[in-house]
């Protein structure tokens, strides 16, 4: 099964691995013009719940279902070069979160003892 969902069908396999070339170029010049801001309609509401962690993660608070839940997600490009949420990722709960803040320090800790 190929990595992307669009199916490339091919007759010629040289003239179209010069398309698909052509796209991936297209969309990673896109990548690089393209601000890593959300999108319009979702900043409005998000702006101040939104925070970039470098390398395509942000972190952001989000309301499901009538619950707040902190989402640390990888965030990727579509074809229009969009920034959307991946699939690798957290959403924790509200205690969930509670309870990773009490033992960051100490996790601190331990990795300051490591390296």
């Amino acid at each position: 099964m190929p990595k992307s969902k669009e199916f490339v069908y091919t007759d010629d396999s040289s003239d179209e691995e010069i398309k698909t070339k052509r796209q991936k170029k297209e969309i990673e010049d896109k990548k690089g013009k393209v601000s890593k801001k959300m999108p319009e309609k979702e900043s409005n509401k998000d702006e101040d719940t939104v925070w970039d962690l470098g390398n395509n993660r942000q972190i952001s608070i989000r309301d499901f279902k009538g619950k707040l839940y902190v989402d640390i997600r990888e965030m990727y490009y579509d074809k229009e070069a969009n920034l959307k949420p991946g699939k690798k990722g957290i959403c924790l709960s509200i205690g969930q979160w509670q309870k990773l803040l009490s033992v960051v320090d100490d996790v601190d800790k331990a990795v300051k003892s490591k390296s």
